[in-house]
């Protein structure tokens, strides 16, 4: 899981301290969403390490800011969820951008019952982000029960060829979905993003030392389907539930 793979969109975001230890994770949220990750925890853990970041929260952005403000480079970015549960990954060259999207796009069309969904669908709000300097990814694209795109969004072809890349692994699902996802990437000849989609910060912990086991050892182009995560549903998707349940 290299640097070097990822577009040079993020290259700029890019934060290098002299540390052996590189985090490399554009997925990712806070409490700002369903996440228990704070700015602080998150801070702190960044403190020795390189890293290229993105707080990718469910149609907030105010992690993303407050990182910022920390003093943490990050990726402007967000998790963008549609009528249908359709999401992608939407990352921006300015927090200027992402605050004018957020504001006029996102918060007047969020789902009052559902934090993960707004009242509009993929097709608008590709359409809208032709107007701004984006990257966008689709995430966990063979994920588990309703973010498994491939298998009940009868659209999803269409909505790659309209998107930068493919997220071709997601630390929270099984290497077999992650597979499916690296050879629709292939395919399709799209970018890629990778991530921990992490909600707890011991998530983003597994992670970095996953991508340090890479670094040091393997290529992961060749050999992420080698790699046996035995992470299931686990605690995340446990919390997450209950996230939602208590939403309603």
């Amino acid at each position: 899981m290299k640097l070097k793979n990822l577009n040079k969109f993020f290259a700029e975001f890019y934060t290098e301290r002299g540390k052996e230890v590189t985090l490399l994770d554009l997925h990712m949220h806070t409490t700002y969403s369903d996440g228990f990750i704070t700015g602080k925890v998150l801070m702190d853990f960044l403190k020795d390490k390189n890293y290229l970041i993105s707080v990718t929260d469910h149609n907030a952005i105010g992690g993303n800011i407050l990182l910022r403000k920390l003093g943490i480079r990050v990726v402007p970015g967000i998790e963008l969820g549609c009528i249908d549960g359709f999401e992608l990954l939407v990352y921006f060259k300015s927090e200027d951008d992402l605050i004018y999207f957020y504001k006029f796009y996102v918060e007047p069309n969020k789902n009052r019952f559902r934090m993960a969904k707004t009242d509009k669908d993929v097709f608008y709000y590709l359409e809208v982000l032709k107007k701004f300097k984006c990257y966008i990814s689709i995430p966990h694209i063979a994920g588990i029960a309703q973010k498994n795109f491939v298998r009940n969004k009868d659209y999803i072809y269409d909505v790659i060829s309209k998107v930068n890349a493919i997220e071709i692994h997601n630390n929270a699902l099984p290497a077999s979905r992650n597979k499916i996802a690296k050879n629709l990437q292939t395919k399709f000849k799209k970018d890629l993003t990778f991530g921990s989609d992490a909600h707890f910060i011991n998530e983003v912990d597994k992670f970095c030392n996953l991508i340090n086991q890479i670094k040091y050892k393997f290529d992961l182009l060749e050999s992420i389907d080698k790699i046996k995560l035995l992470m299931g549903l686990g605690k995340k998707h446990l919390f997450y539930m209950i996230h939602r349940a208590l939403e309603k």
